[in-house]
């Protein structure tokens, strides 16, 4: 474009010049002093704004004229006032700012991130960072950590409180109840087996046979035990105690009342409490140490990475899980205006921050991009940039100088 418009402004002084020499030589009518002062006053017009134009950028005809190749000389003045224009005029803070303030920012940037979640390259970004992310997870020291953490808790129980703790919901749902029936029925199962039975039969044979009373006493005791062998002895004993066990099944049995009110004077007992709450402690700090907690920890969380990296894999995850979450999040923050606002507002404080911290960047940008060309090659950018509408004016002053020609050349005419 600068060229055509350049070699336009060349043709128009030409033509000019060639019609001011045509017309020099001619003598005729009026019309051809018309034609001749229009040459004249053309050719002086555009040899004028050719030299104004040239003068801007260069030394017309390299003669260095005072007054001419302006923007050379004056580059740092010119530097200086587009960087001023620029920073303080175009892109002000307040400018920037205020247009900030008409852009509504957060809901742009959620729903926009929402909305590139379903492209293929965000799907993949969204695998990728989450792979990163749980590989990266430190593992060994979450570990470390979750041992420490659960030493300390451990620690810090009161054994002595917890078990009083205990006790009380053991009565107040019945535990203890319960448990009394669970020893009545696994001794019935154990006195029910024949080979207890037999045992137990034995076993009062042999003490009766040993049994040293005396008298008549020693002969009630050797005919008694004539007349039951060990089976009939045992099956006797196993009769007694099973009618036992049933007598204590029931709630309302005194014997039933008698042991539970010594199983829990005993355990109320604050002495028993502290040997127990002693003891519990000790296999607590056994139970740790043994059990090998950290290393523990460690399988647990590494087999919960391996989980979370095949559910990353999977084809549907970002579809099924990310997205509906993060359609969720960015419509539950869009819906609440006064989060949304909040959001807003410190969004914009930082912005406009973060506009007062960099501001001066800008005119420091312009200027390096400006100093990093030499005299000639800015010249010639500028030339390129707005050069063609600066030959127009050359176009201009010979056509505007023609016609002042001839209405001079009329004017004297008529004044002659």
């Amino acid at each position: 474009m600068g060229s055509n418009s350049r070699y336009t402004a060349t043709v128009s002084l030409v033509v000019m010049a060639a019609g001011f020499i045509g017309t020099l030589f001619v003598e005729g009518p009026t019309w051809v002093r018309f034609l001749q002062s229009g040459f004249e006053a053309g050719l002086v017009g555009g040899l004028a704004d050719w030299f104004a134009v040239t003068a801007l950028f260069r030394h017309p005809l390299g003669i260095p004229i005072p007054h001419t190749a302006l923007l050379p000389k004056n580059r740092e003045k010119v530097s200086r006032a587009l960087v001023n224009t620029i920073q303080e005029d175009l892109l002000s803070k307040q400018s920037i700012t205020d247009k900030l303030a008409q852009i509504p920012l957060v809901s742009k940037i959620l729903q926009g991130a929402a909305g590139q979640l379903s492209t293929n390259s965000a799907k993949t970004g969204v695998v990728t960072l989450s792979e990163y992310a749980i590989r990266q997870l430190p593992l060994e020291k979450l570990a470390g950590l979750g041992e420490r953490e659960v030493r300390h808790m451990i620690d810090a129980l009161d054994l002595q409180d917890l078990l009083k703790q205990g006790l009380q919901q053991v009565y107040t749902r019945g535990y203890d109840e319960k448990v009394f029936d669970f020893a009545l029925n696994t001794a019935e199962q154990l006195i029910m087996k024949p080979e207890i039975r037999d045992r137990m039969g034995a076993m009062a044979s042999q003490a009766l046979q040993n049994l040293n009373a005396g008298g008549m006493m020693q002969f009630a005791l050797n005919a008694f035990a004539g007349f039951f062998n060990d089976e009939k002895l045992g099956g006797l004993i196993q009769q007694f105690m099973l009618n036992g066990l049933d007598g204590l099944r029931s709630v309302n049995n005194p014997n039933r009342k008698a042991v539970m009110r010594a199983i829990h004077s005993w355990l109320d007992n604050p002495g028993n409490q502290y040997k127990l709450a002693i003891e519990m402690d000790h296999w607590k700090a056994q139970l740790l140490d043994e059990w090998k907690l950290e290393e523990k920890l460690l399988e647990m969380l590494q087999r919960l990475q391996a989980q979370a990296l095949e559910f990353v894999y999977r084809e549907d995850y970002v579809e099924a899980y990310v997205i509906p979450v993060v359609n969720k999040l960015v419509n539950q923050v869009c819906d609440n205006e006064e989060l949304l606002d909040r959001l807003e507002s410190g969004l914009r404080e930082q912005i406009a921050r973060w506009i007062e911290a960099n501001h001066h960047k800008i005119g420091t940008l312009i200027r390096e991009n400006i100093d990093r060309f030499d005299d000639k090659t800015l010249i010639t950018l500028m030339e390129d940039k707005i050069g063609g509408d600066l030959q127009w004016i050359r176009v201009n002053g010979a056509i505007c100088g023609f016609l002042i020609g001839i209405v001079l050349a009329g004017i004297k005419i008529i004044a002659g």
